[in-house]
């Protein structure tokens, strides 16, 4: 049987030239209606850290990170079990996945100019940020979000 050969990642140069250079992963966003079962096996079995909670409207969320990490987060958002859930998509697992960007206006004036819609775009003082999404040409929603600054 022969061994399969080994290749490490390498990832090309970084395109600093884009308009798009300063996004930075920041979170993948999980819906869950066993929210508590959630945090917990996540603490328990992963050790990961609980970082924040807050409620929004009929959600309760939660940001999580890795027990020696603290540049990715899992956002937990917390909801009432519907019958139409699955319907409509918003069902468990997936939700979205969110970058930092330094400039959000100067982001979604770029995507405009790409001919990419904003969703919708708003504050979230509970964790002093500002976000906006967008959803690509194969349904998966993304966000963007910037640090809020003090007026």
């Amino acid at each position: 049987m022969k061994k399969e050969e080994i290749s490490p990642l390498t990832l090309m140069d970084k395109n600093k030239a884009s308009v798009f250079q300063d996004i930075k992963g920041w979170h993948v966003a999980i819906r869950t209606d066993q929210y508590n079962e959630f945090i917990n096996w996540y603490t328990e079995n992963l050790d990961f850290r609980l970082i924040r909670e807050w409620s929004a409207g009929n959600l309760q969320l939660a940001f999580m990170a890795p027990p020696g990490e603290d540049n990715f987060i899992i956002e937990v958002l917390g909801e009432q079990k519907t019958v139409d859930q699955n319907r409509l998509g918003t069902g468990p697992g997936y939700d979205h996945l969110c970058f930092n960007v330094q400039d959000l206006d100067r982001t979604m004036k770029a995507l405009t100019k790409r001919n990419i819609g904003i969703d919708r775009c708003f504050d979230v003082p509970a964790i002093g940020k500002r976000v906006a999404f967008i959803t690509d040409p194969f349904g998966n929603r993304i966000e963007f979000s910037e640090e809020m600054k003090n007026s």
